[in-house]
């Protein structure tokens, strides 16, 4: 009888999803791959970029000698935050107007302005005698601009009067603000939420008394003839009380506070196919940088699965 001889269903595969992403680049240029961008063009659903996506492994085809380090985001809780507070700024702007959401409205953010000025990888798909096709949807894939009521001041062409105007952005994680006051072009998100936070005091805390290694009811169990007690009080009263970090400093401030979660080596003839462990992406950011490459090479990365449109997330 025909589909009778079949699996048994104990397993149902409720997502099928395109885990396994390559992308093919040319050259030592650096290049940027968005996780998000990549999971949605391919599998033709939205894959929010707000993510923290995990990446098992990930494969390096070149057949010339040559390194790539692959960089992330740091996965620390200031970039955490510092996401987090940028999209709230950005949830605030667009509640004082009752437009309606797009569809796919989402909070996107580049690496770094590298990134923004470069542009994210599109993923490709393989066929035969080493041809490849590139998916891009010909849609635009816009990374979020906001918008300051703090209008910029700007002089007309003819410098006699003021044009209100509101400066317009775009945001990214790594480095500094690029642009002018009231003329950005871009935003470091975790510079400005460093600009907003609390900051350590740098007088030191606890603040003790100078009399405290003497006072009498402290020195009621003096009892020590080396002074015993007074040396461990004046320790403590001197000591840590500064934070073992910079105080005043974030991780991520600079365009180079990437962290380096691969590098992979190929040699040509032999070995043109380097490997490496898995790793986290924060907001699914991924930057690839090669070094003495010159021809074409190939980047694939084995995404873990889960339950988030078939891989494994995470909410920022």
């Amino acid at each position: 009888m025909a589909g009778a001889n079949l699996p048994a269903k104990k397993y149902t595969k409720t997502s099928p999803t395109v885990t396994r992403l390559s992308f093919e680049s040319t050259g030592s240029a650096t290049k940027f791959i968005d996780v998000g961008l990549a999971l949605s063009k391919i599998n033709r659903r939205f894959a929010r970029s707000g993510v923290y996506y995990y990446i098992n492994s990930v494969e390096v085809y070149n057949n010339e000698q040559g390194l790539v380090d692959i960089h992330t985001l740091p996965d620390t809780y200031m970039t955490k935050n510092a996401w987090n507070y940028a999209f709230k700024q950005f949830q605030k702007m667009n509640s004082f107007v009752d437009t309606p959401r797009p569809k796919w409205h989402d909070f996107r953010v580049y690496m770094s302005n590298l990134h923004r000025t470069t542009g994210s990888m599109n993923p490709v798909m393989c066929g035969i005698n080493f041809d490849t096709t590139e998916i891009d949807s010909n849609e635009t894939f816009e990374y979020s601009s906001l918008t300051s009521a703090d209008s910029d001041g700007d002089f007309n062409a003819a410098g006699t009067a003021l044009e209100q105007e509101a400066d317009n952005f775009s945001i990214h994680m790594l480095g500094p603000h690029v642009g002018t006051p009231k003329n950005w072009s871009s935003i470091g998100a975790i510079q400005s939420y460093n600009t907003v936070r609390e900051q350590v005091s740098m007088a030191g805390t606890p603040v003790t008394h100078v009399d405290l290694p003497t006072d009498p009811l402290m020195n009621m169990f003096d009892f020590s003839s080396e002074e015993f007690l007074n040396d461990v009080a004046s320790n403590l009263a001197a000591a840590n009380d500064m934070p073992p970090y910079p105080a005043t400093y974030l991780l991520g401030e600079q365009t180079n506070h990437m962290s380096q979660v691969a590098r992979i080596g190929t040699e040509s003839g032999i070995n043109r196919i380097g490997r490496a462990a898995g790793f986290c992406a924060p907001l699914g950011l991924i930057c690839i940088d090669p070094s003495d490459f010159s021809g074409d090479y190939r980047i694939v990365l084995n995404l873990a699965a889960g339950t988030y449109h078939g891989v494994y997330a995470e909410r920022a």
